[in-house]
């Protein structure tokens, strides 16, 4: 049936919503079709998806990898030999099925149901390769190159890139700032003694929660993202730049109690207990950095000013969430009322509103999407993808150049923008 939604406010149009179960056969800005969740027949596809720079992966129903997108050297390990795979491709040689699996920029790692880690892309050799240790993890999550994971006994472990500090792992990983990049190809332990239930990697820093909600990150805080006003920003190159860095987790400012963070490329956000959603980083003076992800008007300042914040501030729009995720430029959010909605920069598209009008906002907005059972997972080439409640994937945004929506890729990234933002379902694995 049309949907009759679109010209409210949020919080009126989560209303409309559940009123209405507007989510049948149904049409966006200039007549796009949106929230037909095709196909839609028979059990559910999908049960996760994550987003990487021009890669999207995800798990089946049994468990089995499925990844599209870049793969430059088959890096995705399906066993496709095109450096564009457009349709979900199994991962092969899976030593079983996989619990979770997170995409970063250059790799991906997924953790299988004995525990045990694999990792695959970025380093070579192609293919999956086990995570050294003999480390049993709940779960895992992948940044710009480093991945962290927490163990079974709630250790939070990371390897990888540490230029940054990102790796949290103090003096047992120093950097030598005259001699970068800094590496770690073994799994070392996070500074600080302590037991951590979540875990967040961004571009360049981490994020973790402990069991009574406080919340710490490390790495870099060029921009403010570490959300801990007594580390320096904007210090500049290194060696300088190393005043910049924490190497070891520092808290986040403001006292707040969390139920989740999630790092992005410049920014950070959070969900409370209570389920206010929180974000802070992107202070710079940098015009080509934009602070509308933070979610509030009063920190986003003209071009070439002092803009973000180093501490979390609140998300406009007085809404309760169970879900959040932040990008580059962008952050999503799930509302304990199931609306997908996300806030920032729009220029691809990547927020889901069926254009790239408006361009950016402070405004949380709503996505057009069918019911979704998790915030919208968006990474920093602006695609995003999201699982729907009966199990299928939808994906929307960025270039497409790599076939990373899991349809045609877009051969001239800069022709018919208002096109390739509209959200579209992911057929059938293959």
């Amino acid at each position: 049936m049309p949907r009759t939604c679109d010209a409210f406010p949020i919080a009126f149009w989560i209303l409309c919503m559940a009123l209405t179960g507007a989510c049948g056969d149904s049409t966006g800005p200039g007549g796009q079709p949106t929230l037909t969740d095709q196909p839609d027949a028979g059990a559910p596809l999908f049960k996760a998806v994550s987003t990487g720079d021009n890669t999207t992966c995800a798990l089946d129903m049994t468990g089995q990898a499925y990844c599209w997108g870049y793969n430059f050297r088959g890096a995705l390990a399906t066993g496709d030999t095109t450096y564009r795979v457009t349709v979900p491709r199994a991962v092969a040689n899976q030593p079983g099925p996989f619990n979770s699996i997170s995409v970063g920029a250059q790799h991906q790692c997924a953790i299988a149901h004995d525990a045990r880690a694999y990792c695959w892309g970025g380093n070579q050799p192609l293919g999956l390769v086990p995570v050294v240790g003999d480390l049993s993890f709940a779960s895992i999550s992948v940044g710009f190159a480093h991945t962290c994971a927490i163990t079974t006994d709630q250790t939070a472990y990371c390897w990888g890139d540490n230029t940054y500090g990102q790796l949290g792992a103090g003096a047992t990983a120093p950097c030598d700032y005259s001699n970068l990049p800094c590496r770690v190809n073994v799994p070392v332990q996070v500074g600080g003694g302590l037991r951590f239930v979540q875990i967040s990697s961004g571009r360049d820093h981490t994020c973790g929660l402990t069991s009574d909600g406080s919340g710490y990150c490390w790495g870099e805080n060029g921009t403010g993202q570490l959300g801990n006003a007594s580390i320096p920003i904007n210090c500049g190159a290194f060696p300088a730049h190393a005043q910049c860095i924490s190497d070891s987790p520092v808290s986040i400012s403001g006292d707040l109690k969390f139920s989740q963070l999630s790092a992005g490329a410049f920014h950070t956000c959070g969900i409370t207990t209570v389920g206010s959603a929180y974000c802070w980083g992107l202070v710079t003076a940098d015009p080509a950095i934009e602070a509308y992800a933070l979610g509030n008007a009063s920190y986003s300042g003209a071009l070439s000013t002092q803009r973000g914040s180093r501490v979390p501030v609140p998300v406009s729009g007085q809404l309760t969430f169970r879900d959040i995720t932040a990008g580059n430029g962008v952050s999503c959010g799930l509302t304990v009322n199931g609306a997908a909605v996300c806030w920032g920069r729009n220029n691809y598209g990547q927020m889901g509103v069926g254009g790239i009008n408006p361009f950016f906002t402070t405004t949380p907005l709503a996505v057009h999407i069918p019911a979704v059972q998790s915030a919208p997972a968006i990474d920093e080439d602006y695609h995003a993808c999201a699982l729907t409640t009966t199990g299928r994937i939808w994906c929307w945004g960025g270039n497409n150049f790599y076939g990373e929506l899991g349809s045609k890729p877009v051969s001239e990234p800069n022709v018919s923008w208002e096109l390739r933002p509209i959200p579209a379902p992911i057929d059938a694995p293959r």
